[in-house]
């Protein structure tokens, strides 16, 4: 055999994800974003050199934090990018969101910086309204963090007696609500308002509080409870710490 015959395509292409793996295992920060995310894609394309793909999908959505709140049909716009990639990502959304929780979970008390953290793990990237709550104890603990709606593009649908119903069940003394608003635009409207004034009234003659009710985009969050041209109850608000 000759071995000054020129390698095979595939021959190139695994020396070069073997060289890639082994300056990863030595010193991972020491990669540039472009060869971390094309690494990570082998796991997606095993026979394609994936360089070119991870460059356009970083300059598209302007780092890693854009690209995992990237919508299915944002991704099929970047040429070489099929829906293994959407699959791939929301693996990793899934990790990711799971294990933001778990850390607030184990602090005591929780802060509203921490739980607006998993609220935008969790909806940053969703192509459709839904509201999640996190429910705490009275040493503002979390004990639960779950969605309870999901809507339309648009508009989700909630009522207080849900809410009162879900804290009763799970023995919770106060709560914070979020919701997503996929369009981007993240000032409350008219209904957000008048919804969050009747469940906290509603929370109210029960003893119960509301801290919050959070806006969550793509790239910001808004503090409804925060916002004085809402009318709330403000005697039955308790303000979480803003550092733990």
């Amino acid at each position: 055999m000759n071995k000054d015959a020129p390698s095979s395509e595939a021959d190139l292409r695994a020396g070069h994800r073997k060289r890639l793996r082994e300056r990863f295992l030595a010193d991972p920060s020491a990669l540039p974003d472009y060869e971390l995310l094309e690494l990570a894609l082998g796991c997606v394309y095993l026979r394609r050199d994936n360089k070119i793909l991870a460059k356009r999908l970083l300059q598209r959505f302007g780092g890693f934090d854009g690209l995992l709140c990237a919508s299915a049909q944002e991704l099929a716009q970047v040429e070489g990018c099929g829906p293994a990639v959407d699959s791939f990502l929301a693996l990793l959304r899934e990790i990711i969101a799971r294990s933001s929780q778990s850390n607030v979970q184990k602090k005591s008390p929780v802060t509203l910086p921490d739980l607006v953290e998993i609220g935008r793990r969790r909806l940053g990237h969703c192509v459709d309204e839904e509201v999640w709550v996190a429910l705490l104890d009275k040493q503002n603990r979390l004990l639960m963090f779950k969605r309870i709606r999901h809507g339309s593009l648009n508009h989700v649908a909630l009522e207080p007696l849900e809410v009162v119903e879900l804290m009763v069940r799970h023995h919770a003394s106060s709560i914070v609500l979020m919701h997503n608003h996929p369009g981007g635009a993240y000032r409350p409207s008219q209904e957000d308002k008048a919804l969050t004034g009747r469940i906290a009234l509603a929370l109210r003659h029960l003893g119960l509080l509301l801290h919050d009710h959070v806006i969550i985009t793509s790239e910001a969050s808004f503090s409804m409870m925060q916002d004085r041209r809402i009318e709330v109850p403000k005697r039955q608000v308790r303000e979480l710490p803003e550092r733990g």
